[in-house]
């Protein structure tokens, strides 16, 4: 019995410790651009893109969906209205062949492929399969700035893979499925976030097939204020936000909420010993308020029942989705927040149900 005992206790170590690793990595709340080629004819150019050349859209036998097969030499980029934002994400799915040529990803000044050679300024990531050379280099312009050897690209053949990339202020990382493959602090400057582009890489003799992406999306980052979520609850033991809005037919979060939850369900993760509790706040109406005409009735008791179920569902996310212990997280509904926040807007009933003030507390 005792051997068995130190065998399940060994196993929880492990469970905790591969659990502290999880990927860091948080798309972005608010999409910027978003394709598929669902609307793209096989055979064609994808509307939605330029391009240095030529390239089509295709479908893959045994991998759903359609793809934009992209072969040596020549890169694409999004057709996009503005320049990326300080804080973004990138994804996009990607299926490597046997004989595809190397990918190369990143950023560049240029805001349309077709206007310029992308391999003359450019961030960049490159995975390949070359025999003495590493899977992984990461760089700047014509200058390598790095490699990862313990990502192995064969790893990642003849299925599908999951890029993302953080760009947020100076920092630049990139994920492979859940790996972080890249993380750079100091590496972007303003110029580079005109766009983000995708290429063959060129090698000789040229490979017999290319690379294959789809389902890319780009979205604003949010980061901050993410970050300073988290980071305020640890510090002070307390944070109040009204960042977290809902349906209000269905109380749910709302998707552009998800990225702020996902974060605290992360936070969580990679601290078992963080446990919490998530209040909303239903503002009754002040006297002054009620005077100005920008209220007219108290919190009452639906009030408060819809903003319990808010947090409740809140909870319940969490749990679902980062398998997070029941007992960790406690909800509850407060009359008066403990921390500071702006004024409140309120709605007809006195109190802001769509957006109302979440208060979460470390315990």
């Amino acid at each position: 019995m005792k051997k068995l005992y130190l065998f399940v206790v060994g196993l929880i170590l492990f469970s905790l410790a591969s659990t502290a690793q999880s990927s860091d990595f948080i798309p972005g709340g608010n999409t910027i651009f978003e394709d598929n080629f669902s609307i793209d004819p096989v055979g064609d150019l994808p509307a939605k893109w330029s391009t240095s050349g030529s390239g089509q859209v295709v479908e893959l036998d045994g991998f759903p969906g359609k793809w934009l097969k992209i072969i040596s030499g020549i890169a694409f980029s999004p057709e996009l209205t503005k320049k990326l934002p300080e804080d973004c994400t990138i994804e996009f799915d990607l299926i490597i062949k046997n004989q595809s040529c190397p990918v190369i990803f990143g950023l560049t000044p240029l805001s349309d492929v077709s206007a310029g050679n992308v391999n003359d300024k450019k961030i960049f990531v490159t995975l390949q399969r070359l025999t003495g050379y590493p899977g992984i280099i990461y760089g700047k312009d014509a200058q390598d700035l790095g490699n990862n050897n313990t990502i192995k690209i064969d790893g990642y053949i003849n299925r599908v893979l999951h890029v993302a990339i953080a760009a947020n202020k100076t920092r630049f990382r990139v994920y492979l499925d859940e790996n972080k493959a890249v993380d750079m602090p100091k590496l972007l400057s303003p110029e580079y976030r005109n766009n983000f582009f995708i290429s063959g890489g060129e090698v000789i003799p040229a490979p017999e097939d290319g690379i294959y992406i789809s389902n890319i999306r780009l979205a604003a980052g949010e980061a901050d204020a993410r970050r300073l979520l988290v980071k305020q609850l640890l510090e002070q033991g307390s944070v109040v936000t009204n960042q977290i809005n809902f349906n209000t037919q269905t109380n749910q979060p709302l998707p552009e909420s998800l990225p702020m939850l996902d974060t605290l369900g992360k936070a969580m993760i990679n601290d078992p010993n963080l446990n919490i509790q998530v209040n909303g706040l239903v503002q009754s109406p002040s006297n002054e308020q009620m005077n100005n005409g920008n209220a007219s009735i108290p919190a009452s008791n639906t009030d408060q029942g819809i903003v319990k179920m808010k947090v409740d569902n809140i909870k319940n996310y969490l749990i679902s989705k980062f398998n997070i212990g029941v007992d960790r997280i406690v909800t509850g509904v407060s009359n008066k927040a403990k921390g500071n926040i702006n004024a409140l807007k309120t709605s007809s009933t006195g109190t802001k149900l769509n957006s109302f003030i979440t208060e979460i507390l470390k315990l």
